[in-house]
């Protein structure tokens, strides 16, 4: 399988007295990546009990505080033994905030709680109970640097700015391998069990399968969409226009759905790890929230399904691998802190990004075989004071020119910044 680099980070939080929630998509390794805890856990032979919230014979046990209580009890010798609780789609119960609260409160010292959820408009609802008491935790898709280390079985890290010679060095090996990997990676996007099938033919249907699945049922079926055929209409026409500005009086006339319904619809997306909003950036946040925000899909496979255009190769341009740059910077920035940049005359800058010390990175995609710096990075970084970084995203023009690094899109996944 595919080592996720999330899991080193919520070993850090093993046994500690929090709890751990592991919030993603359908499919994107939750369930994978909770087995691999488990076993990690049950080598140094510690307790685990692994349950299922979905599976009709657990609904029982997780019906309350007392029913698990009891089944603990009978079957783990609870609460004799320190037991780490793994509850995998833990969103589907009732009242599952509550729960997951009276647990932590009266058994923190003896039970710590690991659940999985995949959908954050239902995580959402039970988060009031969990203020102080949870730790969050993203699994995306795969992201590049995951596969390419799967696909040429090799354990590459992340290169510092400051190891620029190695990155170099790194890049004049690994080039040619680099793009082939992400001509597979950009044609059928991130999932797991799509990017270990074997066949093109196969990769297509495992991921039919999946988009269907959890579009179908997941979304479509559980979260009560009453009016389908304009929802799959306006998942299209996002997909179609990744990169650019949200328009909500077009987008509702061209799906001829409601603004209120479009609103609705647009919040689903999101919540279910489908799409999400960037908005621009502002000092003043009430300028932020109210002007367009630019979409993105958070698999590229789900658009190429949908638009049924496959075999993208490394030579797409465009949305496309600006879509693809800003999945990559979410394995190391949460969205909240990526937004891109518009003036008032319609220039851009693809990606200003808030790093942990209040300093900006600007990140501009430049997928041509000639690049320079846009005046408009220049006049920006005169405007804002507070600029440590300024990356231009390049097909395969790799150099450091003062201040300003040019990254080839295949090497972005190794950067770390």
């Amino acid at each position: 399988m595919i080592n996720r680099e999330i899991l080193e980070k919520i070993k850090l939080w093993l046994g500690k007295e929090k709890i751990l929630i592991i919030k993603g998509a359908r499919q994107v390794g939750k369930t994978y990546l909770l087995k691999e805890i488990k076993e990690i856990l049950e080598a140094n032979n510690k307790k685990v009990v692994y349950l299922f919230a979905d599976d009709i014979d657990n609904k029982p046990i997780l019906k309350s505080l007392a029913t698990l209580e009891l089944y603990l009890g009978q079957y783990f010798n609870f609460p004799n033994e320190y037991i780490y609780l793994m509850i995998d789609e833990f969103q589907v119960l009732d009242e599952a905030g509550l729960l997951l609260k009276n647990i932590f409160d009266k058994y923190k010292d003896k039970i710590q709680l690991i659940v999985s959820g995949s959908s954050a408009l239902e995580i959402n609802k039970n988060s009031e109970y969990l203020t102080g008491r949870a730790i969050h935790f993203n699994i995306s898709r795969v992201d590049f640097k995951e596969y390419f280390n799967f696909s040429e079985n090799v354990n590459i890290k992340r290169y510092e700015f400051n190891n620029f010679k190695e990155l170099e060095v790194f890049y004049e090996i690994f080039k040619s391998k680099l793009e082939l990997n992400l001509g597979t990676y950009l044609s059928y996007g991130g999932y797991p069990e799509v990017l270990t099938t074997q066949g093109i033919v196969e990769k297509e249907e495992v991921l039919k399968s999946i988009i269907k699945t959890y579009i179908d049922k997941d979304i479509i079926n559980q979260l009560n969409i009453e009016n389908v055929t304009g929802f799959n209409n306006l998942i299209k026409i996002l997909v179609g226009q990744i990169g650019q500005l949200v328009n909500s009086n077009e987008l509702s006339n061209t799906a001829n759905i409601s603004i209120n319904t479009l609103k609705k619809y647009l919040e689903i997306l999101v919540g279910t790890y489908i799409i999400d909003l960037v908005t621009p950036y502002f000092k003043n946040i009430r300028s932020e929230i109210s002007k367009m925000p630019k979409v993105y899909i958070l698999d590229i496979g789900i658009r190429n399904y949908l638009l049924r255009s496959f075999n993208l190769g490394i030579n797409e341009s465009g949305g496309v691998m600006e879509n693809f740059v800003y999945n990559t910077l979410l394995a190391q920035y949460d969205k909240e802190y990526i937004h891109f940049y518009r003036t008032n005359s319609g220039a851009e800058i693809d990606f200003v990004i808030e790093d942990k010390n209040n300093k900006l990175i600007l990140c501009e995609v430049k997928y041509r075989n000639k690049v320079s710096v846009p005046v408009l990075v220049k006049n920006f970084e005169k405007r804002y004071n507070n600029v440590s970084k300024k990356l231009i995203i390049t097909k395969d023009i790799l150099k450091k020119d003062g201040e300003v690094y040019f990254i080839p899109v295949t090497l972005l996944s190794f950067v770390k910044f």
